[in-house]
């Protein structure tokens, strides 16, 4: 989501997770400005009970993005300075948690 600042990506995921059956992931990405990354991550509560945490998830991603956040088990937050890095860390994101929820859910 080009052009999007922070605040509005976490509004946009909170209603997303808020709309969607659980369970449900959502995680976005955004560069707001020049060298700035803006990430969120949302869980529903199904996911967060697999032990799949977005505030220890989102972290490995943003440091791909040249930056780091956190959270809580079901929203978290992050930043980073290499917006280039966006598609493949959300490429990353994806593959990880398709790779977490079915080893947790199995």
């Amino acid at each position: 989501m080009d052009d999007i600042d922070a605040d509005s990506l976490k509004g946009a995921a909170e209603h997303l997770i808020e709309t969607l059956q659980d369970p449900a992931v959502i995680i976005l990405g955004s560069c707001p400005g020049e060298g700035k990354v803006s990430l969120v991550a949302a869980f529903t509560p199904t996911v967060v009970d697999l032990g799949i945490q977005a505030g220890k998830f989102i972290s490995p991603i943003a440091k791909l993005c040249g930056g780091g956040g956190g959270g809580r088990p079901n929203f978290a937050q992050a930043g980073g300075w290499k917006p280039e890095n966006l598609p493949n860390a959300l490429g990353k994101a994806k593959e990880d948690l398709v790779s977490l929820v079915s080893e947790k859910a199995s």
